[in-house]
């Protein structure tokens, strides 16, 4: 699948619906395991709010804020007309003047990630006429287009990377914050747009946390969910650090956890429910004696889909039970508690193929060593 075959796959769904203009919004807060219905049908990623209009006839325009994105959206966006503008509504008005056959019959996507006055016009310029597209619209096309997958990778190899750059730097002493500030100025180096990072040391979590002033200690387990953002598409690896020799405990606990990844991984192909993948990790876990951490609180899902348009599948959990289809991208993760060694990481970004899977990181989870003698960092520049 490709954008084109996306929207006319969107189109015929409005027909069906009698559906003359769908909107679709975008707060520009993206998020990677929440759909974003701009990026999802345009393939930009905007900084603002943006909205795009999208008629069963054929036209369609892309309409992004602030106006200072101007050169942006021209640059990066020639799949319909563009406007950019500080005032989202006031164009969309102007770009509807004169269209009342489209206006009787529209629908909706997200209107409700908007900020509530923009949210209010919206919906009084077409009062209750509007219905809720949102549903639909994902059902329409799940699965990522080529370059959506193309750009997992590169975001992936940007979050291989980056975890590198941290077995290098992290060392006792430095303050988790300034480690993670490190890592997102490297991803932003390498051409990430965003960089959703979770990083936290202790000697025994009960989760990750994001990052705070405390020092890194020897004897610590440092935790970090590494997720850059590129061309608008989040890919997700999940590792685990040992700072210093790590315990036994740690090691064989450890070793638990990437097995049970691998039962997840290896379950994965096209027809098969994401609620089978979290029972292929369960057992492992409960195989092991670990059936009550196998529950909230102490684990709440085995992975979950990557934006910022389609999430689908969703959360890999034990109540989802969407099936797989070729062309879907998420991260498997079955990050866990273990009362013997603390709460620990791994995780690995997949797509389903035609007849399995293909694992999107080059090198995957295993316990991280960092020589607790070490001090200090070359900042990247």
């Amino acid at each position: 699948m490709n954008l084109h075959d996306r929207i006319d796959a969107v189109r015929k769904g409005m027909a069906a619906e009698g559906v003359g203009l769908l909107i679709a919004a975008s707060s520009g807060l993206h998020s990677l395991d929440r759909p974003d219905p701009v990026c999802y049908l345009t393939d930009y990623r905007s900084i603002g709010e943006s909205l795009f209009l999208l008629f069963q006839s054929g036209a369609a325009i892309l309409i992004v804020s602030p106006a200072a994105d101007a050169d942006r959206v021209a640059s990066r966006y020639t799949a319909s007309a563009s406007v950019a503008t500080d005032d989202v509504f006031d164009a969309m008005q102007a770009t509807l003047a004169g269209r009342q056959a489209a206006a009787a019959s529209i629908a909706t996507a997200n209107i409700a990630s908007l900020p509530y006055r923009l949210a209010q016009r919206i919906f009084s310029f077409d009062g209750s006429a509007a219905r809720d597209f949102d549903d639909a619209l994902y059902c329409l096309g799940e699965c990522k287009t080529g370059d959506e997958i193309e750009h997992a990778r590169k975001a992936t190899a940007i979050a291989e990377k980056a975890f590198e750059r941290l077995l290098e730097t992290a060392h006792p002493g430095l303050p988790e914050c300034e480690l993670a500030v490190e890592l997102n100025c490297y991803t932003e180096s390498l051409g990430a747009e965003d960089n959703f990072l979770m990083l936290s040391a202790s000697p025994h979590a009960r989760a990750v946390t994001p990052s705070s002033a405390r020092r890194i200690e020897r004897g610590d387990v440092l935790l970090a969910e590494l997720s850059p953002n590129f061309e608008g598409q989040f890919s997700q690896i999940c590792r685990t650090v040992s700072i210093g020799t790590p315990r036994r405990e740690l090691q064989e606990k450890y070793d638990l956890a990437v097995r049970a990844m691998w039962a997840g991984i290896e379950k994965i192909r096209p027809g098969i429910r994401a609620s089978e993948v979290c029972h292929a990790i369960d057992r492992v876990f409960e195989a092991a004696g670990y059936v009550e951490y196998c529950r909230p609180p102490h684990m709440r899902r085995r992975g979950h889909g990557l934006g910022c348009g389609s999430v689908a599948p969703g959360d890999i959990a034990a109540d989802n039970h969407t099936l797989l289809e070729e062309g879907m991208v998420f991260v498997v993760h079955p990050n866990q508690y273990i009362p013997e060694a603390g709460y620990l990481l791994c995780g690995e970004p997949v797509r389903v193929t035609a007849t399995g899977v293909e694992t999107l990181s080059k090198r995957t989870a295993e316990l991280g060593v960092v020589d607790a003698r070490r001090s200090g960092f070359a900042p990247c520049a």
